[in-house]
C-alpha cells in the first residue's frame, strides 16, 4: 500500500487558513484561533494527532533505514581508509590463527594483491577469486571464511545490536 503524505501547511490551506507571506502582502501566521470557536479544540486535537503520527512515521522510517545507512557509512569509511593504508593482513592472520588454533589451521588463502604482504608460519596460498583484504584459513575440516565483506557485515550487525 502506498503511503500518501499531506503536509500540515496544505491541510491548513484546505481549511481556508491564510498562508504566511502571500504575494499580496504580509499576513499573520495561521493559527487555530482563526477558526470558529467550536472547531478550534477539535482542530488542535487533530493537528496534535497528525504530528504524533508524523513523528511515528519518521521513527519507523529511520528504524527501517538504520541498518542500510550504517552499512553504507561503514563501507565508505573503510574503503577510504583502505585506499590510504591497506589492511594489516599479518595482524589479522595472527589473530585468526590464534582464535582458530583448535581447528588445526593448515594454510592461509589470500588475494593475489595481498600475497607479498602476508608472512605466516603456515603456507600462504593465492586465490584469484578473493579481493584485497580477504582472508580464508584452510583447516583440516574445511575453511574458515574471514573475507572483508563478511567481517564488515559482522561488525555492522554487532553495531546494530549494541
Amino acid at each position: 500500500m502506498a503511503e500518501v503524505f499531506v503536509s500540515l501547511a496544505s491541510q491548513l490551506r484546505a481549511l481556508g487558513m491564510p498562508r504566511e507571506n502571500q504575494s499580496a502582502g504580509q499576513t499573520a501566521t495561521p493559527s487555530v484561533s482563526d477558526l470558529p470557536p467550536e472547531r478550534a479544540p477539535l482542530e488542535c486535537e487533530r493537528i496534535v494527532e497528525e504530528l504524533a503520527l508524523l513523528r511515528l512515521a519518521a521513527l519507523e522510517a529511520f528504524e527501517r533505514a538504520r541498518g542500510q545507512m550504517l552499512e553504507t557509512l561503514a563501507c565508505d569509511v573503510l574503503s577510504r581508509e583502505l585506499m590510504l593504508a591497506p589492511a594489516d593482513l599479518d595482524a589479522l592472520a595472527a589473530r585468526a590463527l590464534q582464535a582458530f588454533a583448535e581447528s588445526e589451521p593448515l594454510a592461509l588463502v589470500v588475494a593475489p594483491a595481498d600475497a607479498a604482504r602476508v608472512s605466516s608460519p603456515l603456507p600462504v596460498r593465492i586465490d584469484s577469486s578473493l579481493v584485497a583484504g580477504d582472508l580464508v584459513i584452510a583447516v583440516r575440516d574445511g575453511e574458515i571464511d574471514a573475507r572483508f565483506a563478511l567481517r564488515l557485515n559482522e561488525s555492522v550487525a554487532a553495531a546494530e545490536r549494541g
